[in-house]
């Protein structure tokens, strides 16, 4: 008996004519509010882009030379799979409509992609921006991914994520309604949560209708003001049982109707200075699943 819906059936009841998707990354080069002043400065304490995006210094490089560059490599490995076009890095609905017409054309398109996903903030997704992204959904299947990271607003705040739990779920709402497929993200372990917040995290995904969600351990990496935070002392990271234990926890609220993309971690480069368990995936999914078979995660 399976533990929860994987993010490959995921995409192959999405694109039933591919036996295998794979995602193409790709840099829009736009900013975030979070950056750029209309929301702060700085970004979100634990954000670093350079530690998740294996695109996050192509910002200057056109989309369609991105896809040129970067097909083929995939096409090497897997030479049947659909490729599904991923704008990755920052926040990438956060631009003039024009604009992000012209960034998104070239996947749009490209004859080799079947559909576009989207990674965006749930405060970013206007009406116009919105609108656009229904029309572009009749060309190819739009994915579009918002940013929860925690159903928490004191978290949110502290984080300086500079949304709501409320924008999140009316992002959402507003996305279905245009007809779009929806997936999100998490973080598990931000400071100074527990399990209750994690489960009220898992209810919260669980009730929006996302699709997909994509669960991270919360990274410590340089450049940022959690790492900052985490040598002063301010704050403790989840054990690797801990982190475990409240993943199982969220894949038995959010049930078989949502796919897990992922569990573990990706910040594996030079970049991150805690927790060195988080890239080891093999670890950590064989320990959750023994924990959903146990039936026993708290």
């Amino acid at each position: 008996m399976p533990f929860y819906t994987t993010y490959k059936e995921f995409l192959a009841k999405t694109f039933p004519e591919w036996k295998r998707v794979r995602k193409l990354p790709l840099n829009g080069g736009m900013s975030c509010p979070n950056l750029d002043g209309s929301r702060g400065k700085g970004g979100c304490s634990y954000c670093n882009n350079k530690s998740f995006s294996p695109v996050w210094d192509k910002a200057g490089v056109d989309v369609q030379e991105q896809i040129a560059e970067f097909l083929p490599r995939i096409r090497c490995k897997y030479k049947d799979a659909g490729i599904l076009a991923y704008f990755q890095p920052y926040t990438n609905t956060y631009a003039p409509i024009d604009r992000l017409r012209e960034i998104y054309e070239p996947a749009f398109a490209s004859e080799e992609v079947i559909g576009v996903a989207i990674g965006t903030r749930p405060d970013c997704v206007p009406f116009d921006v919105m609108e656009l992204l229904a029309y572009e959904n009749t060309r190819k299947k739009v994915i579009l991914e918002l940013g929860l990271q925690t159903a928490s607003d004191v978290t949110l705040e502290r984080v300086g994520r500079g949304h709501t739990v409320a924008d999140f779920l009316d992002a959402v709402k507003r996305a279905h309604a245009s007809g779009l497929i929806v997936t999100s993200h998490v973080i598990l372990g931000l400071p100074g949560e527990t399990m209750e917040d994690f489960e009220r995290t898992a209810e919260t995904i669980k009730s929006s209708g996302v699709s997909a969600v994509k669960i991270h351990p919360l990274h410590i990496v340089r450049g940022t003001r959690m790492a900052e935070e985490f040598a002063r002392g301010e704050f403790e990271l989840l054990s690797f049982e801990g982190y475990c234990n409240a993943v199982a926890r969220f894949i038995q609220i959010v049930g078989m109707q949502i796919a897990i993309e992922r569990f573990s971690g990706e910040a594996q480069n030079e970049t991150l200075i805690a927790p060195d368990w988080s890239g080891n995936r093999n670890k950590i999914v064989a320990r959750v699943e023994e924990l959903l078979q146990s039936n026993q995660p708290g």
